[in-house]
């Protein structure tokens, strides 16, 4: 029976990349979590499309949002610093995102180390933008055996929320600092 709820995959769903000699990472929606985004919901809360360029997943409406990932550590250059970004949109007819923030939180090795609160409906009819401002800064230890988890959600506002869309996860290194961990 297929399930209401999309469980990522990264195996086909991650593009690895260089900046300065360190390993960026870009997911595409295949390799995320999405509540009520499985096949199980028959498209009714999420919408899978393709542009020019990208597959993306649209919001068709939702009370409760949950968008969440894991990333394997050894995937990223060790002792480096990162920002996660998340890559999205709000279409024109987009609602349900005044009343309260999205939250956008990172876990390493179980414990969180970042969070960040966004009013999305900032970014209405502003095209592709990566939130939050800044992204969510995480530095990767020496030892790579653990897991990133990260995650994007707005659960206490009782507004159906519609016309998010997203395109992708980056997890974008930091090629300006030295860190010696």
């Amino acid at each position: 029976m297929a399930s209401n709820h999309q469980t990522g995959v990264l195996e086909d769903n991650m593009a690895m990349w260089e900046r300065g000699g360190k390993k960026g990472l870009t997911l595409n929606t295949r390799a995320i979590n999405i509540i009520w985004g499985g096949d199980g919901s028959n498209g009714k809360y999420w919408k899978r499309n393709i542009d020019d360029s990208s597959e993306f997943v649209e919001l068709l409406g939702v009370y409760w949002l949950e968008v969440t990932g894991k990333v394997p550590l050894h995937l990223l250059s060790p002792s480096t610093k990162y920002c996660l970004f998340f890559n999205l949109k709000l279409i024109s007819t987009a609602s349900g995102w005044d009343t309260y923030p999205v939250i956008l939180k990172l876990h390493l090795l179980g414990n969180r180390i970042a969070s960040k609160e966004v009013k999305l409906s900032e970014h209405m009819d502003k095209g592709w933008v990566d939130v939050p401002d800044g992204g969510l800064e995480f530095l990767v230890p020496q030892d790579t055996s653990g897991k990133l988890t990260f995650a994007l959600y707005e659960i206490e506002c009782e507004e159906w929320k519609k016309g998010l869309i997203i395109r992708e996860v980056k997890l974008v290194p930091d090629t300006t600092s030295n860190i010696t961990v």
